[in-house]
């Protein structure tokens, strides 16, 4: 009996290591593959209108008219999306743009409810989300539309799993002509599952990367445009939708 008492014991240590070794593979992988935000980026959380707060970073103007919480692309960090926060903030928006597990939105959906517990406001909630950030935000907006006041989706798409065809949320999508990582065909096919009064709208030469601050993307297509330039297009195209609400924007 005892032999066999050691046979499991070893049996069950040896399972134990050996799925320690994986998840350790598995976070050193996803570690050495996360797009880190570019140094003008990061250098940005020092600015006085810029927070680190324990979950997320957030940036308040003086005057607020609003929020937006911003899920960050998959597998990159969440402050390469500071210089387009800080644009939309100039705007007077508080931006919060939340730490997620291992920068991937995917993995916590709800962040948003944390930051609006933690700063309550009766100023109107957007969400916005870049790459598989914005199928994340897709995720919440399905199961809590009531919670936020409208999406914003950059360069992204809803999964086949989240259906807003016949929801009352205001929907804002914007694209880069020259997106070479966005799926286009799946891009069209996902349309069918968002109301037919969302708002599309293409940014001439803007690729996916420049969505961010986190360097050029593998797989991406050169922008016609400076990042300043698609972050500007993306600011303003953000601003006239929501002040007009909701309604078509040029």
């Amino acid at each position: 009996m005892k032999s066999k008492h050691r046979s499991w014991k070893r049996w069950a240590l040896g399972i134990g290591i050996v799925i320690l070794l994986i998840l350790f593979s598995a976070y050193i992988y996803l570690r050495l593959n996360t797009y880190e935000a570019l140094p003008e980026a990061a250098s940005s959380l020092e600015d006085d209108t810029v927070s680190q707060e324990d979950d997320w970073i957030k940036i308040t103007p003086d005057e607020i008219i609003g929020q937006i919480v911003l899920y960050q692309g998959g597998l990159v960090e969440n402050a390469a999306y500071l210089p387009l926060a800080m644009k939309l903030s100039e705007q007077g928006y508080q931006v919060f743009i939340p730490d997620m597990p291992v920068n991937l939105a995917i993995l916590d959906t709800d962040a948003i409810e944390e930051i609006k517990e933690a700063n309550p406001s009766e100023k109107e909630w957007w969400l916005a989300g870049h790459s598989l950030g914005g199928a994340s935000a897709a995720i919440y907006a399905e199961e809590h539309a009531e919670q936020i006041d409208g999406l914003v989706f950059l360069a992204a798409y809803p999964s086949d799993n989240s259906d807003l065809s016949d929801s009352d949320l205001s929907i804002l999508s914007i694209t880069g002509s020259q997106d070479g990582i966005l799926d286009t065909e799946q891009f069209e096919q996902t349309k069918r599952l968002l109301p037919e009064e969302t708002v599309y709208a293409e940014i001439e030469g803007g690729n996916h990367s420049n969505f961010g601050a986190y360097g050029f993307q593998e797989g991406d297509r050169e922008s016609d445009l400076s990042r300043k330039e698609q972050h500007e297009e993306i600011v303003r195209l953000i601003n006239d939708f929501i002040t007009s609400e909701g309604e078509n924007i040029d």
